[in-house]
């Protein structure tokens, strides 16, 4: 059995219900031995602050770019920020970061394996994403993923959810669509020498 790194668990709520990210990304800090808190992490995220507009049914029309920075409200109602902009929190602290988007799970797996936790973006519930989508006011579709954490071992994810934590499966790759999710996932990965 590959070991668990030893990831240390943060409480993401009641203060950050929509700022998984942050979160994840704290962690994985104090992996490092990095001091920082969750409320300082997030806000050093970039955010974009484009106004949400929705549909007559209540859907999205139209929001913000998660490539720019984070869409929403981490502390409320928010959606999440992608690996490149949160990486520059990453960066203020260590270097050696690397965004990786639709890497083969194997590229994952071998990073954990040699000592390196890799934030991992996937649904909540561990399913194929539902098909929601938006546009950016630039006219970019997002469709967004639900859920960020830090991924500790190749065998075994552990989160910090809702102030409990759940040994989420026993095998990455027995957990449902992910080798599909894996080819359009986002991960962030950095190296221990740096």
């Amino acid at each position: 059995m590959t070991a668990l790194l030893d990831v240390p668990l943060i409480r993401q709520r009641p203060e950050l219900p929509t700022g998984c990210e942050a979160v994840a990304l704290t962690m994985a800090l104090h992996y490092y031995g990095v001091n920082v808190d969750k409320e300082t992490v997030v806000r050093q995220m970039p955010r974009d602050s484009t106004p949400l507009i929705e549909n007559p049914d209540g859907s999205v029309r139209s929001w913000g770019d998660p490539e720019v920075g984070f869409v929403g409200d981490p502390y409320g109602d928010g959606v999440t920020i992608n690996p490149k902009p949160l990486k520059q929190v990453l960066d203020h602290y260590r270097g050696g970061g690397t965004a990786l988007y639709g890497k083969d799970f194997k590229v994952i797996e071998q990073a954990v394996g040699e000592g390196k936790p890799v934030l991992v973006w996937f649904t909540i519930s561990h399913e194929m994403p539902v098909m929601r989508y938006w546009k950016t006011p630039a006219g970019k579709m997002f469709l967004p993923r639900d859920r960020c954490t830090v991924l500790s071992s190749p065998a075994q994810m552990m989160i910090s959810s809702l102030s409990t934590t759940a040994n989420l499966l026993s095998g990455a790759e027995k957990m449902f669509g992910w080798k599909k999710e894996s080819s359009f996932g986002f991960t962030m990965q950095w190296d221990a020498e740096h």
